[in-house]
């Protein structure tokens, strides 16, 4: 919560701000982070304060379990020629029975044992985040509804991070700082062949600005706390006020 002192209201207003953290895992939501979100919306929404998000993220995050990748095994169709393909990925019996009870799921083959699922020790790295992305959608979706609501793509915005500006009243977007559901890459490997070559071609805000979802383009973050703050100049207090009349005297 912020509380800010603008020409409108020298005494000073409140705006919930919440951002994605870059330098924590490329800014990807996570359990955590998304309960954070979660209660930090719904404290505007209670509080009828103005909700502003400062969007730079990877988007779900979907992880690894670190402590399986060195011991992982592959058995191959043909050990001479790899590219036909293989029959499964295994453990040595010394390294499954090394491991947690519960870390995998799998089956024993004279190798050791091969994999069918992998489960891993710790909770935020799979299945369980998309389902915190579909709780937060429907969150800023009632935030739509109720108050007002401001995002500021800073930064690439992946995924449910796009979705989260799409939900949104209004966007500004900065330059380098696409708007995607998904990378250039994969949709290039998914077509089989080069038809992007850039983040910017999906998202990008020769793109997002014709079609109507981004509302403002800046240059840099300077130009884009501007445009956030001259945006709320026009936003009253809370949801029913008034909008303050500036005194230009």
């Amino acid at each position: 919560v912020v509380t800010m002192k603008t020409p409108e209201y020298p005494e000073g207003r409140k705006v919930v701000v919440i951002a994605n953290d870059v330098t924590v895992q490329s800014g990807s939501f996570g359990v955590e982070e998304d309960e954070m979100y979660y209660k930090a919306s719904v404290y505007a929404r209670e509080q009828q304060l103005p909700r502003l998000y400062i969007a730079c993220n990877a988007g779900a995050r979907i992880g690894l379990v670190d402590e399986l990748k060195s011991k992982i095994n592959i058995k191959f169709i043909d050990e001479s020629n790899p590219a036909k393909g293989f029959e499964y990925l295994y453990l040595t019996e010394a390294d499954y029975k090394e491991l947690p009870e519960g870390t995998v799921i799998a089956n024993k083959v004279d190798e050791g044992y091969a994999l069918t699922d992998v489960i891993g020790t710790k909770h935020g790295i799979g299945v369980e985040n998309l389902q915190g992305s579909g709780k937060i959608a429907g969150e800023t979706s009632r935030s739509y509804d109720e108050i007002f609501t401001l995002s500021y793509v800073t930064g690439r915005s992946v995924g449910i991070g796009a979705y989260l500006v799409r939900l949104g009243q209004r966007v500004i977007q900065m330059k380098q700082g696409p708007i995607i559901l998904t990378g250039y890459s994969a949709l290039n490997k998914l077509l089989g062949r080069e038809v992007y070559s850039s983040q910017d071609q999906l998202g990008g805000p020769q793109i997002m600005y014709p079609n109507g979802v981004s509302h403002d383009i800046v240059e840099n973050d300077q130009e884009g706390v501007a445009s956030m703050l001259k945006w709320l100049s026009f936003v009253p207090k809370t949801v029913g006020d008034l909008p303050a009349c500036r005194d230009e005297s």
